[in-house]
């Protein structure tokens, strides 16, 4: 299904009213479950991905535009690393330190992992996020209402 589509279906369900029907306790909830592994909100949740309290999540589109299209427009910190130690080990994550001996790689789920330069056999920064796209379609109507209200209150 195109983008084009999946916009235009999450316009019909996340309608103002609806919005302003949902739980935002119940919100609070499915972004710990759905997005707090990696994000961020009011000091609760990972740092994987951004810190999203004082994004512009206020703004329908643009929270679409982030979930829907995870890879459509990256800082540059949180492109997926891949790196592949001489010994066939793959690692996937952020880097988040780097000095002429190590890198240390930020790795969804785990901790963080120092890997030395002279270990590394190939190393490539992915055009992609780590966010991975269809949350949304993992998630049922009601609680996207619910997400979507929660991500939309600035407390």
């Amino acid at each position: 299904q195109s983008l084009e589509k999946t916009y235009a279906k999450y316009h019909r369900i996340l309608t103002p009213n609806a919005i302003d029907e949902a739980n935002i306790l119940n919100g609070e909830t499915v972004f710990q479950k759905a997005c707090g592994s990696c994000h961020k909100m009011y000091n609760k949740g990972g740092n994987i991905g951004p810190e999203l309290t004082g994004s512009n999540r206020g703004n329908l589109d643009y929270l679409l535009f982030n979930v829907l299209n995870p890879s459509g427009e990256i800082q540059e910190d949180y492109k997926l690393n891949v790196i592949t130690t001489r010994d066939g080990r793959s690692y996937s994550g952020n880097i988040i330190a780097e000095n002429e001996r190590q890198i240390t790689l930020r790795m969804v789920g785990q901790e963080a992992k120092k890997i030395n330069k002279s270990e590394v056999q190939s190393r490539e920064k992915m055009p992609t996020s780590l966010m991975p796209v269809g949350i949304f379609e993992t998630l049922k109507e009601q609680e996207i209402l619910d997400l979507v209200k929660f991500m939309k209150t600035m407390k």
